[in-house]
């Protein structure tokens, strides 16, 4: 079965219209996530990427250690990957979903899935940014309070 009957069938399961693939590229949003789908060069998977949020400007380097972390330790990503984006700089999560042998059916619950750790990921992208400014808002707030002023000492 060939990419733009397999994407056809998904979108239909999910309500889409007018799905097309263009120059073997396959884009939808789903749940405001825009996602690319392409047949893998040996013709074997559907390679999927999401693009689920941007990097928070604070914090980075605690927030490319959780995807890093998530990467190496499976439960995170599910062997799927997190990246970031060489052309636009967003974080994104793409994996290959096999095809062959498989029934519609499988395959289709396959793509639910990455929907599903797409959307997941977005949740957690989308709330890292909020604890970070709020993390460095109460670093500046601790780094004021332990300055001497007016004759008070940091203890």
């Amino acid at each position: 079965m060939e990419l733009e009957n397999l994407m056809s069938a998904f979108a239909e399961k999910l309500g889409i219209e007018g799905i097309e693939v263009k120059e073997g590229i396959c884009s939808m949003t789903i749940d405001d996530i825009p996602m690319d789908f392409t047949e893998s060069p040996g013709g074997e998977a559907v390679v999927g990427a999401a693009v689920i949020g941007e990097p928070p400007p604070e914090k980075r380097e605690a927030f490319y250690e959780m995807l890093l972390q998530a990467n190496t330790q499976l439960y995170g990503t599910q062997g799927i990957a997190l990246g970031k984006s060489p052309d636009t700089g967003e974080i994104i999560l793409i994996g290959g979903l096999p095809f062959k042998g498989l029934e519609l059916q499988e395959f289709c619950k396959d793509l639910d899935e990455f929907v599903s750790k797409a959307e997941e990921w977005r949740e957690t992208v989308e709330n890292f940014r909020p604890a970070a400014e709020e993390a460095a808002i109460m670093e500046k707030d601790a780094s004021f309070f332990g300055q001497t002023n007016s004759g008070f000492i940091s203890v």
